[in-house]
């Protein structure tokens, strides 16, 4: 544990590195009523937001549980998060901007703090990092939705809620393509094209290394994770309707040797894939919408159910493409 926790010190100490040279003008002292305005000055402003959100189960997802395994879907609808965020931000000269975010989430599946710094170039080439701290509630012995997997035993480990945590540090890249600019002028061509890669360091504080752990909706090790891909953004001229979207990514963990050997069947060097259209929905002027749906290439198991704390101990055969959640959100904005 401590290789983890020297990981996530690192990471603190970046951001507050990074924000300290952002703001290293900001510690002078006072100006007085002669001084000019500063040409550049820093933006500070704060989002706070409940969101409600729907979710339609497909039954690919369901097929592993116990009630609902014959079912054709499963629909439901909850209160999901309360988000607040402190955003900052800075022209530090003509080609160069500082952006910061800190803030933090509370939902059914616990509470989570976040804090990053980016830096961006001619607004077109971003680049930061990410550090992140969280929880999640314990939904008893029926359920994974926390805890810790025990290959001997072949059971979750359940936490009580606040008695351990997850954290990761993302280091992370983008780059914006107007490919309006290429594209004749008209309300019909405005597209924007976002590549973008990531590497995350995650880590749960209730697992050691090499033990793989499942914290919310995550089976995951004490380990780093890749994803690259990109989202083509169409500006639709609709003003209920103002943008479509399509996000593709490819995700992994960067070392198959961070799992132990009891899951090599399970594959950790498998190659995940998703595309994930959406739909964003303007109701009123303090609520928006997203409508989504979810496509993933999976891994496929020589069993085709099986108990859901067996899932990381199956053996690969190959993969499969499942249609397995499509996802409603409106949030309020205060």
């Amino acid at each position: 544990m401590l290789k983890i926790r020297r990981h996530f010190a690192w990471a603190i100490t970046a951001l507050m590195l990074l924000s300290s040279s952002v703001f290293a003008d900001e510690k002078t002292a006072a100006p007085s009523s002669e001084t000019a305005p500063e040409e550049n000055p820093l933006l500070i402003t704060t989002d706070h937001g409940l969101t409600f959100i729907g979710i339609v189960l497909a039954h690919k997802a369901l097929r592993n549980s116990k009630a609902y395994h014959n079912w054709p879907f499963l629909a439901f609808a909850m209160p999901a998060a309360w988000n607040s965020a402190v955003n900052f931000q800075k022209d530090i000269n003509k080609l160069v901007t500082f952006k910061g975010t800190t803030g933090g989430a509370f939902s059914f599946a616990g509470l989570n703090l976040s804090a990053e710094a980016n830096f961006e170039l001619i607004h077109l080439l971003e680049f930061g990092i990410q550090g992140t701290l969280g929880s999640a509630f314990n939904y008893g012995d029926a359920a994974t939705f926390m805890g810790v997997f025990d290959p001997e035993e072949r059971d979750y480990s359940q936490d009580v809620f606040m008695t351990e945590f997850t954290y990761g540090v993302k280091y992370k890249a983008s780059l914006t393509i107007p490919l309006m600019v290429f594209l004749p002028k008209s309300d019909w061509t405005k597209i924007i094209l976002k590549p973008n890669a990531s590497l995350t360091y995650n880590a749960y504080t209730g697992a050691e290394d090499g033990e793989v752990w499942k914290a919310g909706a995550e089976n995951s090790v004490n380990g780093f994770k890749y994803s690259y891909g990109g989202v083509l953004i169409y500006i639709l001229p609709f003003e209920r309707v103002p943008m479509a979207m399509v996000s593709a990514n490819v995700s992994g963990f960067k070392h198959a040797y961070d799992f132990d050997k009891a899951y090599k069947d399970y594959d950790p060097g498998f190659v995940s894939v998703s595309i994930t259209p959406m739909l964003s929905i303007k109701i009123a002027e303090k609520w928006n919408s997203m409508l989504m749906a979810s496509f993933t290439r999976d891994r496929l198991y020589e069993k085709y159910r099986y108990e859901p704390t067996e899932e990381i101990l199956q053996k690969r055969i190959g993969s499969e493409w499942n249609a397995k959640t499509i996802i409603w959100t409106f949030t309020r904005k205060f």
